[in-house]
């Protein structure tokens, strides 16, 4: 992570050690778990932190020194530590996407590379958190530049609140430890509120925003003020290690990326200022003397390097080597080429541009900032411009030859492996995200804040049967193959589907409740759907089996059928489509249609028993419709089956197969439609 000009060094200028081995520590906790845990550790917090802590003593030297804070003159020699480093990598990881990624992740990794350069790679995470179908796609090789955006975006603030506080001193009449004492208790209590309230309110968004973590560079300017030094020896001591203990743990007890910025993130935010504040001043046996050992010294001194490397090491090693990737050995590998990479940057380009430009005035630092980006920029213009010709050029076809495309009909027809040629693949892989039914492109899909039900209307408007749709994504992709039944049939399709929020009666079952939305669009939905008074509603009847759960009937989907059963509406619950748990477009793209890689065995997405038992306990509140066997063969769920692309990311299905087996499902809803008239017979 970056460091300011003067690092390691205390309020009174002597370097300390461990100031680097905390900053060392970070980045270890970050890589590891990345690399092996696939999670998040803390660690990033950690360095806001220190951050803060580095970032106020060098301002405050510099007031001290020159008699005032010098905006410009401290930022370019922020320039002058954090860009070469910065830029190297993004250089070398749009090289490597081109050279290894697939041509489905050039776009984004285009976009982020822009965005990493002007410090605003968390703010355009943030946006995709919010898109529903983004957040399925594959992390980009510079997905980790959010933090160093929030920190680019601290040091643009930071000098003007240390004005703020010490002009509020002289004109209240305050110290000057006084004055910063009052702007960085506000400033961290004000942050620390936002954060909490936003985290609770939208955490994914939350987690990138730079002001609901402001307070965590506020706390390391309040360590830097206070005067530690003066605390008891034998309070320190336990102090400090009670803070490294909190640093360690915090990732193995909490899961980061699921609770964080709010007052979770208090416990490694406290942490890193014990071990800051308790390290000032050298005390035996304390968690200073370990955290200074020149090992963890020397890798703190190159922590930055490391940090920006590890991320798209790892992501260009997977993507080539697949499975041997992943391995702890693998994981091992990552490690090495990334310390290899981080000593040669520091080496070979950070210290000794450091020190050339340092020479130089501030201005020649932005104009070499300036020089250093702009290639980069028109690089990724140019090659965005290439790719933009090539995708506007593509459509996704509403029709397509069934002769080279039968889709579903393979499977139908007993195919073991998906009745693959040597065909172009619908829709194209490289284009998939295109791929989406016709609600999203209307603007009749609620959003993950919407609460009104907003309907779709495809199909005959005057069809004598009419069928309503209710439900997640997971529910609006079975439009299209509905839709191909209406307009056969002269039916009336209406739709009312919402991202994230399941049909359901217990919305705390659903993984999107956005301000209560969900639970208001559900109320809203069974309003709507009284009003209409369909035929019959079709939903989704389960939820499918990923590695957190396993395949299963909520309880909330039961209760909701028989509120509709109440109300007089049949009720067509389909299983949900299988899980793939991978980006499948992107598989297919890299390994091909064929690939074993990019097929999910059956047992590993659908469990038979349970959910039949789950379904018989339902009773007759809903008739329940499984395609299964449309989506797999007996042992494997393929990403492609008679040339159509299954799935357009990880488990929302394509259009286009949709399509190709609507006869079927019309099938299926015949045959429910006569079990219902036959049971009625029976009950009157």
């Amino acid at each position: 992570m970056g460091k300011p000009v003067t690092t390691g060094v205390s309020d009174t200028g002597a370097f300390r050690g461990d100031i680097e081995g905390l900053r060392a520590l970070a980045a270890l906790l970050v890589a590891i778990f990345h690399i092996w845990m696939n999670k998040v550790s803390g660690g990033v917090d950690v360095f806001f932190v220190v951050s803060g802590y580095l970032i106020t003593l060098s301002l405050l030297r510099q007031y001290d020194q020159q008699g005032r804070v010098r905006p410009l003159v401290f930022w370019a020699g922020l320039a002058r530590r954090l860009l070469p480093a910065a830029l190297l990598v993004i250089a070398a990881v749009l090289l490597g996407t081109w050279l290894l990624l697939p041509r489905s992740l050039w776009m984004s990794a285009m976009k982020e590379s822009l965005a990493a350069m002007f410090y605003m790679e968390n703010w355009l995470l943030a946006l995709n958190s919010v898109d529903y179908l983004a957040r399925d796609n594959l992390p980009s090789p510079v997905q980790h530049y959010w933090a160093l955006s929030a920190q680019g975006q601290f040091y643009a603030l930071w000098p003007f609140v240390v004005m703020l506080a010490l002009y509020l001193s002289s004109r209240l009449a305050l110290s000057q430890r006084g004055g910063l004492l009052l702007t960085f208790v506000s400033v961290f209590i004000l942050s620390l509120g936002f954060s909490i309230i936003h985290t609770a309110a939208n955490q994914t968004f939350a987690y990138f925003n730079t002001f609901a973590r402001v307070w965590q560079f506020a706390l390391g300017g309040l360590v830097a003020i206070t005067p530690w030094i003066t605390v008891n020896g034998s309070l320190r001591r336990p102090l400090g290690w009670i803070g490294l203990a909190a640093i360690v743990s915090c990732g193995f007890l909490l899961d980061v990326s699921l609770s964080f910025p709010g007052y979770a993130a208090l416990w490694p935010s406290l942490g890193a200022a014990l071990v800051l504040g308790a390290g000032a001043g050298m005390l035996p046996l304390s968690a200073r003397n370990l955290l200074s050992i020149r090992p963890l010294v020397w890798l703190g001194g190159i922590s930055y390097a490391f940090y920006l490397w590890h991320w798209p090491v790892m992501i260009f090693l997977r993507a080539s080597f697949g499975e041997p990737a992943t391995t702890w050995y693998g994981g091992v590998v990552i490690m090495l080429l990334s310390l290899i990479l981080a000593w040669l940057t520091t080496r070979l380009v950070e210290k000794p541009l450091r020190k050339h430009l340092g020479r130089r005035s501030p201005g020649f630092a932005y104009a070499a900032g300036l020089a250093a980006v702009a290639p980069l920029v028109l690089a990724i213009l140019l090659w965005r411009n290439e790719v933009k010709d090539l995708t506007e050029e593509y459509r996704v076809p509403e029709v397509v030859d069934a002769t080279l495309y039968p889709g579903a009909r393979v499977l139908a027809d007993g195919s073991p492996s998906g009745g693959v040629t040597h065909a172009a693949i619908v829709p194209e892989p490289f284009m998939a995200s295109r791929d989406v039914p016709r609600p999203y492109r209307e603007g009749c899909h609620q959003d993950l804040y919407g609460t009104e039900a907003t309907p779709c209307h495809y199909g005959s408007a005057d069809g004598e049967t009419t069928i309503a749709v209710a439900g997640s994504s997971h529910a609006t992709h079975w439009v299209p193959a509905l839709d191909v039944i209406a307009q056969q049939r002269n039916w009336r399709l209406v739709s009312y589907t919402k991202n994230g929020c399941r049909f359901t009666a217990l919305v705390e079952e659903s993984p999107e409740n956005r301000q209560n939305s969900c639970a208001q669009w559900n109320d809203n939905v069974l309003a709507a759907i009284a009003e209409l008074e369909p035929d019959f509603v079709f939903t989704t009847a389960t939820v499918a089996m990923t590695v957190d759960q396993p395949e299963h009937v909520p309880e909330g989907y039961v209760q909701q059928w028989q509120k509709l059963q109440a109300l007089g509406f049949k009720v067509l619950a389909v299983r949900d489509t299988p899980f793939m748990g991978f980006h499948v477009p992107t598989c297919v793209d890299m390994n091909g249609a064929n690939s074993p890689q990019c097929s999910r065995p059956r047992n590993a997405a659908l469990t038979e028993t349970l959910v039949l038992e789950q379904l018989n306990v339902a009773g007759t509140a809903a008739h329940f419709i499984d395609m299964s066997d449309y989506f797999c063969t007996r042992d494997t769920c393929p990403a492609v089956v008679g040339n159509v692309l299954v799935y357009k990311d990880k488990s929302h299905i394509s259009t286009v197969y949709m399509k190709s087996l609507s006869s079927y499902l019309g099938q299926e809803i015949d045959q429910a439609m006569q079990e219902h008239a036959e049971r009625h017979l029976v009950e009157r």
